[in-house]
């Protein structure tokens, strides 16, 4: 790894499995922030896969959906090596934050970080450096606290891992700066971000999801042996996305849940309305504003919101295409 990673602890789980604490610095309170990553070395040569899981301290099921993935591997079936860092912020996880609480900063949008900057800029920093060992890189997402998803990210070098993991939904877009799914395309290592779950909606179901399609992406890419399964359905690959946020606080009221994920939603539908808990007026509809619109992110039938939460995401049926179109195969 790199040279943090040379100074840090290592103990052995099991025969090829390896967990190792990486320090990234010394905070105000006495205590040292590290990373936990835990290392499979697989009994053949083959790739390297970096894993993340807690980029955003609210995605709770990405660090088990991580955790889950990686148990299900035996070394001695592995082609290669797994590097995974299953809580990538720490102290977001513990707030329950999709920001670092220390500076206030979102993970995911200042990578490579910098070792000279902020606790978040160093933890960015960190896991920069351990990405660059990579030949693969996965990114493991979830939704917050109320809300839930399903879509997976497809890149031009990371056609075979999203289309493998088997999401009904791909989105195809110039990537956000500073995301760790833009250093790895800088770096040119094949990538896909996997938003699966999240809210407590439908926990199990999603969970088993993460490990049966994690693992046909690793036979996808030959760390595992036998043939990858195509997906299910037939992948529809977004173009246009929009999160609808509420501008006002209350009760939000979800006509739209999340065993309804994937469907088309004709246009002016509402889709969910914020109530008043006090008075129970009606403040704000949020309503379906492509005139096809893709459910892509959306909440349990009562939830609470703020102010510019998510409310629920929809992508474009009208600019959507398949995978072979995009490619041109």
């Amino acid at each position: 790894m790199s040279d943090t990673a040379a100074t840090a602890d290592t103990t052995v789980v099991r025969p090829g499995h390896t967990v190792e604490t990486v320090p990234v610095t010394r905070i105000d309170n006495g205590h040292d922030l590290a990373l936990t990553v835990h290392r499979l070395t697989g009994a053949r040569p083959g790739p390297t896969l970096v894993a993340f899981g807690g980029i955003h301290g609210d995605e709770a099921m990405g660090p088990e959906e991580v955790r889950r993935l990686v148990s299900s591997v035996d070394p001695a079936e592995l082609s290669g090596t797994i590097v995974a860092v299953p809580v990538a912020n720490p102290y977001a996880y513990q707030a329950m934050s999709r920001f670092t609480p220390q500076d206030g900063l979102n993970l995911n949008r200042i990578f490579p970080g910098d070792r000279n900057g902020s606790v978040t800029e160093q933890l960015a920093a960190v896991l920069a450096e351990i990405m660059l060992q990579a030949d693969y890189f996965v990114d493991f997402h979830s939704s917050g606290l109320y809300s839930t998803v399903e879509y997976s990210y497809i890149v031009d070098n990371g056609r075979e891992m999203a289309t493998s993991f088997g999401a009904p939904l791909l989105y195809h877009h110039e990537q956000y700066e500073g995301t760790s799914n833009a250093w790895a395309i800088k770096n040119g290592i094949s990538s896909t971000v996997c938003e699966l779950g999240g809210g407590g909606q439908l926990t199990d179901a999603f969970l088993a999801k993460a490990v049966r399609q994690g693992r046909n992406m690793l036979k996808a890419i030959g760390m595992l042996e036998g043939e990858a399964e195509s997906p299910a359905v037939p992948q529809t690959v977004m173009t246009e996305l929009v999160t609808l946020r509420p501008t006002r606080g209350g009760a939000m009221i979800s006509y739209f849940t999340p065993d309804r994920l994937g469907e088309v939603i004709k246009g002016g539908t509402v889709i969910g309305e914020v109530v008043d808990p006090y008075t129970f007026r009606t403040l704000e509809q949020l309503v379906a504003p492509y005139e096809s619109s893709i459910l892509v992110l959306t909440r349990e039938s009562y939830t609470r919101t703020a102010p510019g939460d998510y409310g629920f995401m929809v992508g474009n049926a009208a600019t959507t295409t398949t995978v072979d179109e995009l490619f041109g195969a």
